[in-house]
C-alpha cells in the first residue's frame, strides 16, 4: 500500500469557507498530489491541523477524497482544530471540546474518511492506529536538566508564544491535553501497522526541525513517547505540528512530517 504523509492543511488560510469548487481545490493541490505527474497514493494520512471551521473541514476532505481517487482519507485532530475561532464560533459551542468531538463525528460519518483518536481502523490488512496527542515539558527536561521550570512558569512561556492559551476553550494549564492524550496513545501503539499523531513523540535536539534548534518553545512541539516509539508494532510513526518535511528513525522506527505549504510542490510517501 502506498501511502501520502500531509499535516497542517490549514483549510481556512487558503479557501472561503462556503461554496469552494472542484476548480478552487484543484489550484491549491494539483501541483502538489500531480506533482511531476506522480501516481497518487492509495491512501491519504493527514497529521492534523485541518483547519478552524467543522464542515468546511469535512466538504474539503470529501473534495480531495473525489478528486484525487484516494481510497481512504485517516486524520487525527491537531491543535488548530479544537480552536474556537471568533465570536460566532465561542457562540456555537460550550468549549473546545465539543467543537472537537463534533468534527471527529462528522468525519467518522462518511464512507471513505476516518478521524483516529484513540482507535485503529484497518485497510488492506493494514491497520492504523492514532491520537492527536499534545505536548508535554519534556524538551525542557532534556535539553536543560539542571533548571527549574515549574507548571506557572511554563504557563507563562506558552501564553505568551501560543495562540493554543487564547484560541482555545476549557484549558487550564499548557499540558491539560497531554494528560487526556497520552491514555488513547496506549490503547493502539501495540496493535497498528502505522501510528499517527500530531505532535512530535520525540523531544530530542536532532528529531525537531533545526530551524528553531535549541529553543525553548520546542516543548510545544513535541512529548516523550520513546516509550511507545521502543513498544510499537508499527513500522512507521506520522506527525504533524512542525510546519516542516523530514524523517528520522528510533529504535527502529520511522517518523515522518509533512506539512502542507503552497510554497512546495513536494508530497511524501511511504509503502507499508
Amino acid at each position: 500500500m502506498k501511502i501520502d504523509i500531509l499535516s497542517d492543511l490549514h483549510f481556512d488560510y487558503y479557501f472561503k469557507q462556503f461554496n469552494n469548487s472542484d476548480r478552487d481545490v484543484k489550484k491549491v493541490y494539483d501541483n502538489y498530489f500531480l506533482h511531476n505527474d506522480r501516481v497518487v497514493g492509495d491512501v491519504l494520512v493527514v497529521a492534523g491541523d485541518l483547519g478552524h471551521h467543522n464542515n468546511q473541514n469535512l466538504i474539503l476532505l470529501k473534495m480531495i477524497k473525489k478528486l484525487y481517487k484516494y481510497k481512504a482519507i485517516i486524520c487525527v485532530l491537531g491543535n488548530h482544530d479544537y480552536y474556537l475561532d471568533g465570536l460566532i464560533a465561542k457562540d456555537d459551542y460550550e468549549d473546545s471540546f465539543e467543537r472537537a468531538r463534533e468534527l471527529i463525528d462528522l468525519i467518522n460519518s462518511e464512507d471513505g474518511l476516518y478521524c483516529l483518536d484513540g482507535n485503529i481502523i484497518e485497510i488492506e490488512d493494514v491497520k492504523f492506529g492514532g491520537a492527536m496527542g499534545w505536548y508535554s515539558d519534556a524538551y525542557l527536561k532534556y535539553k536543560y536538566p539542571f533548571g527549574n521550570f515549574p507548571l506557572k512558569s511554563n504557563n507563562e512561556m506558552w501564553k505568551n508564544c501560543m495562540p493554543d492559551f487564547s484560541m482555545t476553550e476549557g484549558l487550564v494549564n499548557f499540558d491539560d491535553l497531554y494528560y487526556l492524550e497520552i491514555p488513547k496513545i496506549e490503547m493502539v501503539y501495540k496493535e497498528c501497522d502505522v501510528m499517527i499523531t500530531h505532535i512530535n513523540p520525540s523531544f530530542l535536539n536532532e528529531h525537531l526541525s533545526q530551524e528553531f534548534s535549541g529553543q525553548q518553545t520546542n516543548t510545544f512541539f513535541c512529548f516523550n513517547g520513546h516509550k511507545f516509539l521502543r513498544g510499537t508494532t508499527a513500522k512507521h510513526w506520522i506527525f504533524g505540528h512542525t510546519h516542516d518535511s523530514f524523517s528520522y528513525e528510533f529504535a527502529g522506527i520511522k517518523c515522518h512530517v509533512n506539512a502542507f505549504s503552497d510554497r512546495t510542490a513536494t508530497i511524501k510517501s511511504i509503502e507499508v
